[in-house]
């Protein structure tokens, strides 16, 4: 939920490093880069909320949204 927030928030897509780096300044928490990648990665398979838009990039599904 916090990725989801993160992303929602931004309103475009981030690649994770900046995901993460964003959830740690909002929230305190570090995450796991490759926990963080390999879920994201099976949410996009389900169609669960996030698309990728790249290598290691990802946006929601919904909400307000600049993709190129």
């Amino acid at each position: 939920d916090m990725v989801y927030d993160i992303l929602l928030e931004a309103g475009r897509p981030l690649h994770v490093a900046e995901v993460i780096k964003r959830v740690e300044k909002a929230h305190g928490v570090r995450l796991d880069r490759e926990s963080i990648v390999s879920a994201l990665s099976k949410k996009v398979l389900r169609k669960d909320r996030f698309v990728r838009t790249d290598r290691n990039t990802f946006a929601v599904t919904e909400g307000k949204q600049d993709v190129d």
